[in-house]
């Protein structure tokens, strides 16, 4: 059986309780508006090719090629791909429609909103950018039981959450939710992947090696990710993490 999470370690509970916390503060204090109109003045603060640059991390095709390059050299880490994201577009896909929340240019006036790439009025939370960018810091952090270099993919992560808020198209509450989400989802799928059979995994592996890489071939191939500015970026990605695939696939990694 693989090494797993263990539920006592603070690293697999001490971020989803800061979102609860800082969620519940939102709701307390009415909180949500002024948050959402300070991270939104980010967008004119620091130009629109940074957040846009930073928001695509979050997409589900962008974070998936990156994994090809950053999961392979732990041992179960792909096989957990599987379980944490059925997890995560779980928790995303159940939570939207029951609570079919508006975003912000859906209950603000328009001319008060800073909106850099695509205007979304509907679906708000949770946001699955800031779900699927704490999935993936969370199979980072503890797949590698990361300690003083948690820093970077939880930042990373952090970047993008905020990110969502800067471009106009969620709410902090939305994001808070999204990043515990993936962040649990994480922790699940590792869990999980700790129990499936060797042989069951070996294919599983390879399964996932897969899709990530057709990922990489779709972002090459002119995946929209709402983003022009990200373009040049995306395909330089793709061609790096297919590049780290083949290196471990080469070194037997999967």
């Amino acid at each position: 059986m693989r090494a797993q999470p263990s539920l006592t370690d603070i690293r697999v509970w001490l971020l989803p309780s800061a979102c609860v916390a800082v969620f519940a503060l939102l709701l307390v204090t009415n909180g949500n508006l002024p948050a959402f109109r300070l991270l939104n003045g980010l967008g004119a603060l620091t130009g629109e090719r940074f957040w846009a640059l930073v928001t695509v991390f979050g997409d589900t095709v962008v974070a998936a090629t990156l994994c090809l390059a950053l999961l392979p050299w732990r041992r179960g880490l792909m096989v957990a791909v599987a379980p944490a994201a059925l997890a995560c577009t779980a928790w995303i896909h159940v939570l939207k429609p029951l609570v079919d929340s508006d975003r912000p240019l859906g209950m603000l006036p328009a001319q008060t909103v800073h909106v850099i790439g695509p205007a979304y009025h509907y679906h708000s939370f949770p946001s699955g950018h800031a779900a699927t960018a704490f999935l993936v810091a969370g199979l980072l952090v503890q797949g590698w039981r990361l300690r003083t270099l948690a820093w970077l993919p939880v930042g990373a992560a952090l970047l993008v959450a905020i990110s969502r808020s800067a471009v106009g198209v969620h709410w902090p509450l939305d994001t808070l939710a999204g990043a515990f989400g993936g962040w649990v989802s994480a922790f699940l799928g590792l869990r999980a992947a700790a129990w499936i059979p060797s042989g069951t995994s070996a294919l599983l592996t390879r399964l996932v090696a897969l899709a990530l890489a057709g990922c990489a071939v779709a972002l090459l191939a002119g995946y929209d990710t709402r983003y022009p500015q990200a373009l040049g970026l995306m395909h330089a990605l793709a061609l790096s993490c297919l590049a780290a695939g083949a290196l471990a696939l080469l070194r037997r990694r999967f």
